[in-house]
């Protein structure tokens, strides 16, 4: 496989991820009444920019390998996707979980998942990291922008 078919194949990969998101946006999320507003008090808006902001670089990206005439070919076996799918299968269980275990009990483990995957060691550093990350983003999101992470059966929620 040529290395312009994997970008491609990525690119595609990212401009499905932006219509789903954009599908959801115009379905699911204007059924509720919270696809509507201002930046403020629309649910919409946040997912609405970053699909935007994918969907520029995924044409950029495009357009660069378009115009490139490198043609070098890369070899697929299992081990060079292991990441990949590690990744992949971590964001699943994820997803998976969160709605029953709800955020705090899910994320860090994710984190720390995430991290492992990609080559982290240091577990005490690991540990803080994630720990910090999770508890950094749901003091973001529930103080400043007021949105209510999952709880999950335990209902724990974080009176920020």
């Amino acid at each position: 496989m040529t290395s312009k078919t994997l970008t491609l194949l990525v690119a595609a990969f990212f401009a499905i991820i932006v219509v789903i998101v954009f599908q959801q946006i115009h379905t699911s999320m204007h059924e509720q009444g919270i696809a509507s507003g201002g930046p403020y008090d629309n649910a919409a808006a946040y997912p609405r920019a970053i699909a935007i902001i994918i969907s520029g670089l995924v044409l950029l990206q495009v357009l660069m390998e378009l115009v490139s005439g490198s043609r070098e070919r890369i070899p697929l076996s299992p081990a060079s996707l292991k990441r990949a799918v590690g990744l992949l299968v971590v964001f699943a269980i994820y997803l998976g979980c969160l709605g029953w275990l709800g955020y705090h009990l899910t994320t860090s483990p994710m984190v720390f998942a995430v991290m492992y995957i990609c080559g982290a060691r240091q577990i005490g550093k690991m540990l803080v990291a994630a720990l910090a990350m999770s508890f950094g983003f749901a003091f973001v999101f529930e103080r400043f922008l007021n949105v209510v992470l999952p709880g999950g059966v335990f209902n724990l929620n974080i009176p920020w």
